[in-house]
């Protein structure tokens, strides 16, 4: 208990001020501070016992050292300053000891992190800026070390090794695990505050009913906009595991490769986080979304589904397999195609979470008496009886050591499944795992429309050599690394970073095709799409519209506006190739 006191007094150090939300965010710098500067010396202490590198723990002596300084800054009330000082702590401390141990440990796995603390402690928006830059070129700097050996990794016995790097795949761990929880506890926080204000809102009508509206107006701006902020850097850091997943498979690195998809993990989990709290947003607001059917190619559909929930399942030695009957499955269904991915992802991702470690994951679709049933079973430990119901309720969500939640996926995957004129069923068996069933009525397909699978070419193939395409973006992490993946198909490049720049450039510059981001600066999307339709040297040049806007009305609009496909950040390259393919009618890549 005594313990305890302490560490809240220490937390609470600096936070006597009455803006509750600058509170909150102090008291979370403190807490960072503490641990990371306490998981510093302990493990610095253990790594020099272990390995006898005095390095390691003068590193984290004066890691340690420092995060304890940034208590003393808030002490001081220089609040901007404490959070920036400790994320170049944090940054610093992933260079070092990213250096030192990259035999033993990928220290590019604390990305999610690096990038979360930014956007979850720095206000200041140049500071947050800078610290992102920082943490970027901090990965860059790493993986150009580990290239070129510049600072020369420490030797380690077989055994160091081994305990060395499980540990440090704990620390790395809990870190993202932590900065998870803040934002879960911060969502949290809105809703909690939400509930209480709901309670009074009987004896106060007339008053707070202004203020409520006023209230969700704000929160819908407010995750909005943090959807599209935190897309940015996450299309970053996205688009760099996609591109050194390609290089190591086509070095054919397995040590590389598993790297890598770890990465391209810790990018869905996060993606699925923001769009489980943005849908739940959408259901809380009574807005029930439309149902645009359409018929579309279901097994194509489920091929991609299983390899992408693959990325995942890899990291804990999960394979999914999928099954189905191709003489009873039709090869076109017709339903809401978006809301049938969501659906099958949650569920699917839900399975991943609990099944049992190097287990397998069946996913199946079944055609009976007019309707569809796609089965998702797991190995896991399964769910007792009296646990089943509660488990659709949001925010309800069982402990797992894999991944953190937000208890929002099975909940929302209900929502939408009775949108579609289905229903979720449950079965379980303690101890032998779970399946959900996911039953919907069939719909007669009235025009069959041809679907192409997209092959598998080999990386050093060019099939859009000689295309030019045109990149307007305004952020430039997402714009340069859209850019060497379109070099790697052979395209030449133009950019533009505004909307003026654009036009002016499109005077004199006729591309084969276009890829502009749905907000500039200065000009939307719209109003380039609106350029380019009513000028006769641009009228049939496809454009794709990239954007972080995810919700469907957004997408319907900018196609009625003209464009040619809407892509969702962060970007999937196979998703882009296909589009680009679509557009151009050229040989794919993936």
């Amino acid at each position: 208990m005594m313990i305890k006191g302490i560490f809240r007094a220490i937390t609470l150090i600096g936070a006597d001020t009455l803006d509750l939300n600058e509170r909150s965010r102090i008291i979370k710098v403190n807490i960072l501070a503490i641990i990371t500067g306490v998981m510093a010396l302990f493990f610095g202490t253990f790594f020099y016992i272990v390995s006898g590198k005095l390095g390691l723990f003068l590193g984290t002596f004066v890691e340690g050292s420092a995060c304890f300084y940034v208590i003393f800054l808030n002490k001081k009330r220089k609040y901007d300053i404490a959070a920036f000082y400790l994320q170049m702590i944090h940054n610093a401390a992933t260079f070092y000891f990213g250096c030192l141990l990259s035999d033993v440990v990928e220290a590019s796995l604390l990305a999610i992190f690096l990038i979360g603390t930014s956007l979850l402690i720095v206000k200041d928006k140049m500071f947050r800026t800078t610290c992102i830059v920082i943490a970027m070129i901090t990965l860059v700097m790493l993986e150009m070390n580990r290239v070129t050996g510049i600072i020369p990794p420490y030797d380690f016995t077989p055994l160091s090794r081994i305990v060395i790097h499980y540990s440090a795949i704990l620390v790395i761990v809990f870190l993202n695990i932590l900065i998870i929880m803040f934002y879960v506890k911060h969502n949290d926080e809105l809703l909690s505050a939400q509930k209480e204000h709901s309670e009074n809102l009987e004896q106060q009508v007339q008053i707070r009913t202004a203020e409520l509206e006023k209230a969700n107006n704000y929160k819908s701006v407010f995750l909005r906009e943090t959807n599209h902020e935190i897309r940015v850097p996450l299309n970053a850091i996205y688009s760099i595991s996609q591109l050194l997943l390609m290089d190591a498979k086509k070095n054919n690195d397995t040590a590389y490769v598993k790297q890598a998809e770890h990465l391209c993990a810790a990018s869905h989990h996060a993606l699925d986080v923001i769009n489980n709290v943005l849908e739940l947003s959408r259901i809380e607001a009574g807005k029930l979304h439309e149902v645009h059917n359409e018929a579309f190619a279901i097994r194509s559909l489920l091929d991609n589904i299983a390899d992408t929930g693959q990325y995942i399942a890899k990291t804990k030695g999960v394979r999914i397999v999928l099954n189905y009957n191709k003489r009873k499955l039709p090869t076109l269904l017709v339903t809401d195609k978006v809301k049938l991915t969501q659906i099958i992802n949650n569920l699917l991702f839900n399975a991943v979470k609990f099944t049992a470690d190097n287990s397998t994951i069946t996913l199946s679709a079944l055609v009976e008496n007019d309707t569809c049933s796609i089965k998702v079973k797991d190995q896991g430990e399964g769910i007792s009886q009296d646990k089943i119901a509660p488990i659709f309720d949001p925010f309800i969500t069982g402990w797992n050591s894999f991944s953190g939640g937000t208890g929002l996926g099975l909940h929302i995957a209900r929502h939408l499944a009775n949108l579609l004129g289905g229903n979720i069923t449950v079965e379980s068996v303690v101890g032998k795992g779970t399946e959900f069933s996911f039953t919907f009525p069939l719909q007669a397909c009235a025009v069959p429309v041809a679907q192409e699978e997209v092959p598998e070419v080999r990386m050093d193939e060019s099939p859009y050599s000689g295309v030019k395409v045109l990149v307007i973006e305004d952020d430039d992490m997402s714009r340069i690394y859209l850019a060497q993946y379109l070099r790697r198909l052979g395209c030449e490049l133009e950019s533009c970073s505004t909307g003026a720049d654009t036009i002016e450039l499109l005077h004199h510059y006729t591309p084969d095709i276009i890829l502009a981001d749905r907000h500039l600066p200065d000009m939307e999307a719209g109003e380039i799409l609106a350029y380019v339709r009513s000028t006769p040297m641009l009228r049939r040049v496809p454009v794709i519209v990239i954007s972080g806007d995810v919700f469907e009305e957004d997408r319907i609009a900018t196609i009625e506006a003209g464009a040619a496909a809407y892509l969702i950040k962060p970007v999937d390259f196979k998703l882009l190739n296909v589009a680009l393919k679509q557009c151009l009618n050229s040989p794919a890549l993936l």
